[in-house]
């Protein structure tokens, strides 16, 4: 698998767990809450990730046709 592939798939389970949590905070108890957190810190990190292999990505790209011009 790619790298890219498993950046996705890593942004994707990120978000999942992020609109569970965020649904059992319906219960109100500590460990919804602290489930909450967690999971938004870790949705945070994915979104990060993905953006910065992005911005790398396409930094490569440039300079492989800036290369070939």
């Amino acid at each position: 698998m790619l790298t890219i592939d498993l950046m996705e798939q890593e942004l994707r389970a990120a978000r999942q767990e992020l609109a569970d949590a965020e649904r059992g905070l319906r219960d109100g108890s500590e460990a919804s809450r602290t489930r909450y957190a967690r999971a938004l810190h870790e949705a945070d990190l994915a979104e990060r990730r993905a953006a910065r292999l992005s911005r790398e990505r396409g930094w490569q790209n440039e300079g492989w046709r800036q290369a070939t011009v």
